[in-house]
């Protein structure tokens, strides 16, 4: 016997909407904050780290793995 698969129930909103109503007033009355320095140089790094490893990975494959192009 082969089950059929089953779809999962609908989803339910994680918020109930008289609360996300309340939730979008308050997002509304904060006022704008922008990035610190440090949280500039922390995102710049995060990007600088990510692209070198993608090319160091890129470079492994190409050095260690030549038949799978």
């Amino acid at each position: 016997m082969v089950e059929k698969p089953q779809l999962p129930p609908e989803e339910v909103p994680a918020v109930e909407p008289l609360m996300e109503a309340k939730l979008i007033d308050e997002l509304q009355k904060m006022k704008y904050e922008p990035l610190l320095p440090v949280e500039k140089k922390l995102i710049g790094w995060s990007i600088a780290i990510g692209v070198v490893s993608l090319g160091f990975l890129y470079w492994l494959r190409i050095t260690f793995f030549p038949g799978s192009h």
